[in-house]
Parts: C-alpha cells; structure tokens; sequence
C-alpha cells in the first residue's frame, strides 16, 4: 500500500512545486511591470515628490506617513497619506500642477473604506 501511496503522492508533490514556481515567476514579472510603469508617470511629473508632499501636508494641516505615485490613474497623480489628530488623511495630487485633487479620512475600522472630507 505504501508503494501505491508514494506513485500517487509523487507526480502530486512534482504539480504542487511546478504551479507555486510559476506562480512566483508571474509574481515577478507583474511586479517589474508596475516598478516599470511607475518610473514612467514619476519621470512624466512636472513636480516633486517633495511638492506633492508640502501641498498635502498644506491642505491637511499635518504631516505625511506615506507617498506614492498612483499608478492606476489615468494622468500623473501622487497618493500621500496625511496624519493629523491621530487620524489619515489620503491626500491625491495632481503630479502636472501640484494641486490638490481629493482628501479623503480612511477609516481603519473599517479597513480602508474612505469617507469623503473635502
């Protein structure tokens, strides 16, 4: 019995390994493509990472956790979170004029949903 176990177990265990190392690989591969991507809208910004930072800390009143470039956006946006009074602020800039396009207060209770503010 233990001999049909191990014909059984051993192509199994060869699947398991053969779909986890493409898994990894296509882990890999989308990875670059969004370092890639946003490399493309940081290089296209018409101002600084610092910039977008000092007008969200403006607007909120606060200082800044976290910044990124939005990649899912459509024009060169930053998403900086904002601490003020314990709370996040998500703060979206516009990466062409350094305007401030949207504050919204994440609600952690509810783990990520955003409420309106501005």
């Amino acid at each position: 019995m233990s001999n049909k176990h191990n014909k059984f177990m051993m192509p199994l265990l060869a699947m398991v390994i053969m779909v986890s190392t493409a898994v990894n690989v296509a882990q890999a591969s989308d990875s670059k493509e969004k370092d890639a991507k946003e490399l493309q809208l940081f290089s296209q910004a018409k101002i600084s990472l610092s910039e977008a930072i000092k007008a969200a800390e403006q607007k909120v009143g606060g200082k800044a956790m976290e910044a990124e470039i939005d990649d899912e956006a459509s024009s060169v946006q930053f998403e900086i979170e904002v601490v003020k009074e314990g709370k996040v602020h998500n703060v979206l800039v516009d990466g062409n004029t350094g305007k401030v396009l949207k504050v919204s207060l994440s609600d952690e209770s509810n783990e990520g949903a955003e409420n309106e503010k501005q």
